[in-house]
């Protein structure tokens, strides 16, 4: 497994992300878009993938003669935030399907995860408070389903995270992925959110198994460690299911960022 860390637990803009993350020690970052600037972000301009490709690699470790240059800091994910809201908008529905489809291909130009780790697309899954269960599922379904067939060839997976204070169980997780039918949807899986909602991970993450594309490690309301998650437990389960991917922090920044996340990487570095 790898471990990462998002771009705002690490407090730098991209142009100084991936040095701080090598000089931390993580193995990659994950990248949160905004629904007001996505289409202003790197992500989404040739040049600006093209510089971030760039970032990484410059904290490669620099070869021994006739050996492969290794990986720098990887981008591990790139998380749609509050853009993954335009899908449930009727009036969005297709932006959102837009920009699902583009950043899968986004996604494939960034080399956002390293064979045979594919990249990972975070997608929370937030209904609109008006709607009801039934019109949210149906626009989810339709929208992923279209999504993937304009990105059809494309490598980077979506993972759906139970996000927000109502948090959607492992069932309706499975009921979703049913409906798609794609083998590159999956679920992004929260074990602080999962706490927060009530929900029992250990449990939940032995029923959707290989489902998982990706996991945030935090404990919401207290420092990792020292709350009321059972880390020993979570990381057992996790090893347990076969996961072997990313294990990306979403920690608090506090006063010291670098302080914080170093403490963070460490207490879950001594976890595996």
């Amino acid at each position: 497994m790898r471990i990462g860390a998002r771009d705002d637990v690490l407090a730098k803009p991209w142009t100084e992300l991936f040095e701080e993350a090598a000089r931390l020690g993580f193995d990659g970052v994950e990248l949160d878009l905004k629904v007001e600037t996505y289409r202003d972000s790197e992500v989404w301009s040739e040049r600006g993938r093209r510089d971030l490709v760039e970032r990484s690699r410059r904290t490669g470790v620099a070869p021994l003669a006739g050996v492969a240059p290794l990986a720098g800091v990887e981008i591990a994910s790139v998380c749609m935030a509050s853009v993954a809201g335009l899908m449930t908008k009727p009036e969005t529905h297709e932006q959102g399907i837009e920009a699902l489809a583009d950043l899968r291909r986004y996604c494939d130009e960034l080399g956002a995860g390293v064979a045979p780790l594919a990249g990972v697309i975070l997608f929370p899954m937030i209904k609109q408070a008006e709607q009801s269960e039934e019109e949210a599922f149906g626009l989810w379904r339709d929208g992923f389903q279209a999504a993937f067939e304009k990105s059809d060839g494309a490598r980077a997976k979506v993972g759906m995270e139970s996000v927000g204070r109502v948090g959607r169980s492992a069932d309706q997780a499975l009921a979703m992925i049913e409906a798609v039918g794609s083998p590159a949807f999956g679920v992004y899986y929260d074990v602080g959110n999962a706490a927060y909602q009530s929900f029992d991970g250990i449990a939940e993450m032995k029923q959707l198994g290989g489902h998982i594309v990706q996991i945030h490690v935090k404990e919401i309301g207290a420092e990792m460690g020292e709350g009321v998650l059972d880390f020993a437990a979570i990381f057992s389960t996790i090893r347990d299911i076969g996961y072997d991917g990313y294990l990306i922090l979403e920690t608090e920044a506090g006063d010291d960022p670098a302080a914080n996340a170093l403490r963070n990487l460490e207490f879950v570095r001594g976890l595996l």
